[in-house]
């Protein structure tokens, strides 16, 4: 197996070459990225990505908690229940109260619910579209959070950015989301983007 493992570039190119010859078409690629994930998502910055979509949830969770000094963050119901299970594990080991959000009789998340919820959290958790393949009112869920001090993170899935708003113009302060759905190979189990 280890010869045919080193025959593979990326298993014995670095992520982060510290050779300038090797790096400089890495570090291309990686501005070239995240200069069209932002264009893609409405926001100003892109990180080079983090495992999968469900970390980037869970980072973003942190983000929340870190930025607002508040332990509790609202979470959708409507997200991947395996994401939410993520966050779960996330917010058990760092002291974070994670309130699901139910979804109302239209399959959305219920603003009304986050109103009586907010006090002293950190912000809001939802999907665009949700899991069951709705199309949430993420312009109305990026207010609530406004409202009561917090930020929004907007979980996409990017090829539906082809025919939704951006989560940046809907007034999400953070998008997340999961890059195999562009297509790209699994790579052995390894990061999709």
């Amino acid at each position: 197996a280890v010869p045919q493992l080193a025959m593979r570039s990326e298993f014995y190119t670095a992520y982060t070459p510290y050779q300038a010859e090797m790096s400089q078409g890495m570090l291309q690629a990686i501005f070239e990225f995240q200069t069209l994930v932002c264009q893609l998502t409405g926001l100003d910055a892109a990180n080079a990505s983090v495992y999968d979509g469900a970390s980037a949830a869970a980072e973003a969770m942190n983000m929340l908690t870190s930025a607002r000094r508040k332990n509790k963050v609202l979470v959708s119901a409507g997200l991947h229940p395996d994401v939410r299970a993520v966050l779960k594990t996330y917010a058990r080991f760092s002291k974070t109260e994670l309130v699901e959000i139910p979804l109302d009789e239209n399959g959305v998340t219920d603003i009304s619910f986050i109103e009586k919820n907010a006090e002293n959290a950190a912000g809001l958790i939802a999907a665009q579209p949700n899991f069951y393949g709705c199309i949430e009112d993420a312009g109305a869920l990026a207010e609530a959070a406004h409202a009561f001090g917090g930020l929004f993170v907007s979980y996409v899935y990017p090829h539906s950015l082809g025919a939704l708003a951006r989560p940046g113009d809907l007034g999400a302060d953070i998008a997340v989301g999961d890059g195999q759905s562009l297509g790209l190979p699994l790579s052995y189990g390894g990061p999709y983007v």
